[in-house]
């Protein structure tokens, strides 16, 4: 009887399970813009420290600049619930992409081919970051980048707005109207919608229409988190999980031992973004 009462309280989900759950990205994602909001809203990181700052990484070589501004995304207090919102869109599009298998620009879809699409997304916002609002933190845009490529991944998958359903293809318009007409902040969103569906274009549309490929994911990232889609981490004898990609120790995984990316039309998962009246964004 004990052991079973063991059993039965060890099998109860928590934050723990949760947390363990998370894909590879997503979970060292979200990791680092939680550590990094708090830190820096309890003041323990200088966020003048942090910002997007190219003088200073010309001048000085503070090149973590280069990184820092996509990991802090909002402050408490009278921000405090359009943060969560961020967070949110943060964990729930990136963990349905990441786990969905994304597009597939030479790691099947899976961990490799996300990095290398966070990594040009990262690029390409710095780029063009003057030409819509010139900001110094840009995590909420990276994470509106990544809910853009997921709906054109996922078109025919149900989302709703508080309980309206909105088809997944709409969402991010549907979420940009909203905060428009609540007098938000939506350059941030343009902007993530921009990026994304530059990488839309590049990475799906370019090899299908024109037959060219300018996107590939270096070999580098494909050696050190495997191809194909994603599986959780489920280590075998002779094998090892990296970046919840299965793969060889010490190489690519060879034919036949990776799961290829899913066909988005068959997902229609349903998902939820809220049942409340609250403002949307900043």
């Amino acid at each position: 009887m004990n052991n079973n009462n063991q059993r039965g309280l060890n099998d109860i989900a928590g934050p723990e399970s949760w947390y363990t759950s998370l894909p590879f990205v997503t979970k060292h994602w979200l990791t680092a813009v939680l550590i990094t909001t708090v830190s820096c809203n309890l003041e323990v990181l200088p966020i003048m420290k942090l910002v997007w700052s190219f003088e200073s990484i010309k001048n000085d070589f503070e090149i973590w600049r280069i990184v820092t501004p996509f990991l802090w995304i909002g402050g408490f207090g009278k921000e405090g619930f359009q943060t969560i919102i961020s967070l949110f869109l943060l964990y729930q599009y990136s963990s349905q992409y990441e786990k969905g298998g994304g597009f597939n620009t030479g790691g099947g879809g899976g961990t490799a081919d996300y990095v290398y699409m966070l990594l040009f997304g990262m690029v390409m916002i710095l780029i063009t970051n003057a030409l819509f609002v010139g900001g110094y933190v840009m995590a909420k845009t990276l994470a509106y980048y990544v809910l853009y490529i997921w709906s054109k991944h996922n078109p025919t998958a149900n989302a709703n707005i508080w309980g309206v359903p909105v088809p997944a293809i709409y969402l991010p318009f549907a979420i940009l109207a909203l905060n428009f007409c609540l007098g938000n902040n939506y350059m941030e969103y343009i902007h993530g919608y921009a990026v994304g569906h530059l990488y839309y274009f590049v990475a799906d549309v370019v090899p299908k229409v024109y037959g060219k490929t300018y996107l590939e994911t270096p070999l580098f990232i494909l050696s050190k988190f495997g191809v194909g889609g994603y599986v959780p981490p489920a280590p075998r004898n002779g094998m090892d999980a990296t970046g919840n990609n299965v793969r060889r120790q010490g190489g690519i995984a060879a034919p036949g031992r990776v799961n290829p990316p899913n066909d988005p039309a068959s997902r229609s998962t349903g998902h939820s973004w809220g049942n409340g009246g609250q403002r949307l964004g900043r």
